[in-house]
């Protein structure tokens, strides 16, 4: 499939136009059934519609042929956390981070966010350290430590990696959303925990 065929889809659902892109995606798959670069878009397309059984079909079916593709594990895996099926989750992650050749700092960042949630506390700060020293330019495994750190009351580390994000915000990259977004966030999280710290130390005084 060539890529101004994938890049009209793309520049479709940007747009918001997700029928048509499903539409166009879906005269493709059958002239090509077993197009993975096709299949994962209409998986996409649907998963933007919230239409998740309808985003796993075309998942399930690579996974099906191709169960040692890292890529449709990792969509699963949105998909079974979409559904709270956290435990089914973790097992697709897993699997996926069993495939990868080198570690994906991005399937790492969501391994570290699955393991949080299932409650394991030490695995979560293991995987999102490594996703970190992975890609320390991904301003959104940056914020993730930090929402995990304050959720945990860890100060500390919160207070570290705000500090190299300030340190480093000029070279950092932005995949998932605007740099506004995370200068919000973490002047947000800054003011929390000074606000925090000083509750604490007046306490202490008393």
């Amino acid at each position: 499939m060539s890529n101004p065929q994938i890049q009209n889809i793309e520049e479709l659902k940007e747009s918001g136009k997700l029928d048509e892109a499903l539409r166009v995606a879906n005269t493709l798959l059958r002239k090509d059934p077993s197009n993975k670069d096709i299949l994962i878009q209409i998986a996409d397309i649907e998963y933007r519609k919230w239409e998740i059984a309808r985003a796993e079909k075309p998942i399930d079916f690579l996974l099906h042929g191709l169960s040692d593709d890292a890529m449709s594990l990792y969509i699963k895996w949105v998909l079974q956390m979409e559904k709270t099926n956290r435990q089914d989750a973790k097992s697709y992650f897993k699997r996926a981070l069993q495939i990868l050749d080198e570690e994906n700092p991005e399937i790492l960042r969501c391994y570290g966010l699955c393991e949080y949630w299932l409650w394991h506390r030490e695995q979560w700060i293991e995987y999102l350290k490594k996703a970190f020293e992975s890609n320390k330019k991904d301003a959104e495994i940056i914020l993730n430590i930090i929402e995990i750190a304050i959720m945990e009351e860890s100060w500390w580390r919160a207070k570290k990696y705000i500090a190299y994000y300030y340190a480093h915000v000029s070279s950092l990259n932005f995949f998932d959303r605007e740099r506004s977004h995370y200068d919000d966030k973490i002047a947000l999280f800054d003011e929390f925990i000074k606000s925090n710290i000083d509750e604490q130390d007046e306490n202490s005084t008393k």
